[in-house]
């Protein structure tokens, strides 16, 4: 407790104007708290003085939206939307940075919002400009290729070391909603308590603790970007045909990689034999062969 005593002997000059002679004190006998990026623009710190722990930017749902009514102060929202689509734009997700911008301006109180305007303005010129062709088409063909679309469901591509998965959900989904549960030999993609992916992996997966997903566009809709590395089937990586068992199947001797994967494969056996080869040679022992013959031992014996 501060002892605030010390002030009531504090000598101040007489000459002082009336009113600033003596300091005014403000006594505070309980913690204090104070809002950062409160929706009245205030702070916030508990009594510890650390910041509030949920400072991560979060998309509200827009049945939590609706929920709240005509005329609820949606400032708060603006602003996680906001910065939620500069995340995005920043990625690279242009489509993403838009739909987040656009509902933050859709918003109460968005319109308002200093920048946001001039911001999704540039978002959209962003956007149209990945979607000329030859910007970013190249990139998405190879990656449809090296996996393909599931019915309304999902869609996925994969690497030679790596399995790309993105389930569709609804417009509005909240990362918050969503639960994600991968093992070596299955995967379960839950928004509240609806599964909306599910099933045992084509094959072995090598999980983490913590699944690397975030919400992502993807092919213009929203969905669970999830990304796991493949394990090793008989000491090699190989490419899927499909995600999870049952599901349709690609060719996957089409996949381009693959057969680049082949090719520099082959390369680099013939080369090892190559090398064995020279290696061998370079050990060969001379055998010394007489002029009747005989040869190694005999030869020697002969010479004794």
């Amino acid at each position: 407790m501060v002892d605030y005593s010390k002030w009531d002997q504090l000598d101040v000059s007489d000459d002082e104007d009336e009113g600033r002679g003596k300091p005014r004190v403000q006594r505070y006998d309980a913690p204090q708290t104070v809002t950062i990026g409160g929706k009245d623009g205030s702070f916030e710190d508990g009594p510890s003085g650390n910041a509030a722990d949920d400072d991560e930017p979060m998309e509200v749902a827009d049945e939590d939206l609706a929920a709240a009514g005509p005329g609820a102060d949606h400032r708060e929202e603006v602003l996680q939307c906001r910065e939620l689509g500069e995340r995005a734009l920043r990625r690279g997700d242009t489509a993403e940075g838009v739909r987040l911008l656009e509902k933050a301006l859709r918003l109460a109180g968005g319109a308002e919002c200093p920048g946001l305007q001039d911001l999704l303005a540039s978002a959209h010129r962003q956007a149209a400009g990945a979607a000329t062709p030859g910007a970013a088409q190249p990139q998405q063909e190879a990656r449809r290729a090296n996996g393909g679309t599931v019915a309304d469901r999902y869609c996925w591509s994969q690497t030679r070391d790596s399995l790309q998965v993105n389930a569709f959900v609804p417009d509005g989904t909240a990362a918050r909603d969503v639960r994600v549960q991968v093992t070596e030999t299955s995967l379960t993609v839950s928004v509240g308590a609806s599964v909306v992916l599910g099933g045992d992996w084509e094959h072995k997966v090598a999980p983490e603790e913590d699944p690397d997903w975030e919400m992502k566009a993807c092919g213009g809709r929203r969905s669970i970007q999830l990304t796991v590395r493949k394990a090793e089937v008989g000491g090699l990586i190989i490419w899927w045909k499909r995600v999870l068992k049952g599901e349709p199947a690609i060719a996957a001797e089409d996949i381009e990689d693959r057969r680049a994967d082949k090719a520099e494969d082959f390369a680099k056996v013939w080369a090892e034999a190559h090398e064995m080869f020279r290696q061998k040679v370079k050990e060969r022992q001379p055998i010394l062969i007489n002029a009747d013959g005989a040869t190694g031992d005999s030869v020697t014996a002969m010479e004794t």
